[in-house]
């Protein structure tokens, strides 16, 4: 009897042991010196969007004083009364109640306000760590080795947690996503109440990101015609869709959603496409590896502990699955005007679930060679170059199939940077273990000393983290929001990658301003979290900040 009580003992505890040990250590890695970096361009745009909301009750373009504009043509990104649009609504709501707890204003501390907008994600971020885990044990088998290789993997992705750490809706669009194909699962399963799941779920992933969402209901209606669903299945998905719609359409109408993007053009749907493949090949799931997770695909089934459960969806319905959402949302994302890395976060999780399945066969067969292959993935791409990395392959330039292409000139940068060996959790290790400084670190420092509120600032980019950190008027900015002929601003920020530098020029060469160079680096970005980009530690090889200080009269 003590034996056998012991050995439930222990079963039970094992359901809650990993789990408990993922979230310890995600928090680790997520919590970790979140308020170092100061929020970069697009983070300040959700913070500021949603002081707008907290203060009017609205998600706001302006509120009077801060203007927030990122297109160079005004009324796109928010409606004549300044509604914001260009975005899903919930990340400000997210941010709006972390600021309403925690506090946001300039007064309470750059370091508090940066930690109020990004905590609520961080929290997103580990409630989807702790869904992806049971997501496999629910839909896969064997449950522990497969829920745990793959929480592994996610855990060690470090672009994905990275974008989880941001005040963005990258940790929404992930969870979001997740719930909704498990809700999809469990309707194909035959569950009554899948259906008001699915329906909640995808109304929370429309209002997390609608680049996700229809992409992601396109991709489920496509794998339900495939895969000749009986007919009270297919009723409930038919029921399913007719509310979704009902729910969204408006909301997308309202938005404009359809009216997002430029005309089809092959090349930059061409390039686009090749960039995101690159992405997940270069940074997630290595080439190399793909013929096994094919092969086992084929065979209908996974080692001799991968069997297809019959009480559940099991691994050929979520393969089919996985590969249907990725067809759909990487040919909707090429379309698109840009293709980041960032645009496709609610696929990661998908695609290691993939790769998780992989490592598990060969651990199977070969145990110590499947977890040596766990260990490479985990501390290295090594795996991941090939064969970007290969002598000849990776001095190959791509733009020359496209000279006039942005969009191949971009694939081509994408490319060469996937071929470079690195341990991304090494250097995560060293972000995580040294302060960052960054250009806007450095100019708000600067401004908090020297400037007075209310006093008017020129910059042509990075203007948003100003208008979030400061009580400064901020003109300028990517749209060039407030630059006339006769302006003459108190201070003058020539950010050396940002746009019309000519025209900051002649401001100042039209008054009388003192020059000052800031010992921070002048790099394009504070760091935004994009693979090939993302700074792990200070960038000291850089020109400084230069800013310009009007004189007095």
């Amino acid at each position: 009897m003590p034996q056998i009580w012991m050995a439930a003992r222990y079963q039970r505890s094992k359901r809650w042991l990993l789990p408990a040990l993922l979230l310890l250590v995600g928090a680790f890695l997520l919590l970790c010196r979140l308020d170092d970096a100061y929020l970069w361009q697009d983070e300040a745009e959700t913070a500021l969007v949603s002081r707008h909301l907290l203060d009017h009750g609205l998600p706001l373009s302006s509120d009077g004083t801060d203007w927030v504009q990122q297109s160079g043509q005004g009324f796109v990104e928010f409606t004549s009364d300044y509604v914001w649009i260009y975005h899903s609504w919930l990340q400000y709501a997210l941010t709006a109640a972390a600021f309403r707890l925690l506090g946001y204003t300039a007064q309470s501390g750059a370091q508090a306000a940066t930690l109020s907008a990004r905590l609520p994600f961080v929290l997103v971020g580990l409630a989807t760590l702790l869904f992806f885990y049971y997501f496999l044990r629910r839909w896969l088998e064997p449950e522990e080795l497969l829920a745990g290789v793959g929480s592994v993997l996610l855990l060690s992705c470090i672009p994905f947690v990275l974008l989880m750490r941001q005040d963005r809706y990258y940790a929404l669009a992930a969870f979001s996503t997740l719930l909704t194909l498990d809700a999809y699962l469990h309707l194909r399963a035959g569950r009554t109440w899948a259906t008001p799941y699915l329906i909640l779920a995808s109304a929370l992933l429309y209002h997390s990101h609608y680049g996700a969402f229809f992409p992601t209901m396109a991709a489920l209606g496509v794998h339900c015609l495939l895969v000749r669903p009986a007919r009270t299945e297919a009723r409930r998905f038919l029921l399913a869709a007719a509310m979704i719609a009902f729910l969204v359409l408006p909301w997308a109408n309202f938005m404009h959603v359809l009216a997002r993007g430029q005309p089809f053009a092959p090349d930059r749907f061409l390039g686009h496409l090749g960039q995101l493949i690159v992405y997940i090949t270069g940074w997630v799931f290595p080439l190399v590896l793909v013929p096994v997770l094919l092969m086992a695909w084929l065979r209908r089934r996974v080692g001799r502990g991968l069997a297809l459960n019959s009480s559940q969806a099991g691994f050929c319905s979520l393969a089919g699955l996985v590969v249907a959402v990725n067809i759909v949302v990487l040919s909707a994302n090429a379309a698109f005007d840009w293709a980041f890395f960032r645009y496709i976060v609610h696929l990661i999780p998908l695609l290691l679930a993939m790769l998780a399945v992989v490592v598990v066969v060969v651990v199977q067969r070969w145990r110590v060679v499947g977890f040596a292959l766990l260990a490479v993935l985990v501390t290295s791409n090594g795996l991941h170059t090939v064969p970007y990395g290969l002598p000849g392959i990776r001095a190959v330039n791509l733009a020359q199939l496209w000279p006039t292409s942005p969009a191949f000139q971009a694939l081509s940068d994408v490319w060469a940077k996937s071929g470079r060996f690195r341990s991304d959790v090494w250097m995560y290790a060293q972000e995580l273990t040294h302060a960052y400084q960054g250009p806007n670190e450095g100019m708000v420092a600067y401004f908090h000393e020297n400037a007075q509120p209310g006093e008017t600032v020129l910059v042509n980019y990075e203007d948003l983290p100003l208008m979030f950190y400061t009580r400064l008027h901020v003109i300028g900015g990517l749209g060039a929001h407030g630059l006339t002929k006769t302006v003459q601003p108190d201070w003058v920020v020539d950010r050396r990658h940002g746009p019309y530098r000519d025209a900051l020029a002649l401001v100042v060469a039209a008054g009388s301003y003192e020059r000052i160079e800031l010992p921070y680096p002048d790099i394009r970005w504070e760091n935004r979290p994009e693979p090939g980009t993302h700074n792990y530690v200070t960038v000291h090889n850089a020109d400084p900040v230069v800013i310009y200080r009007r004189r007095g009269d």
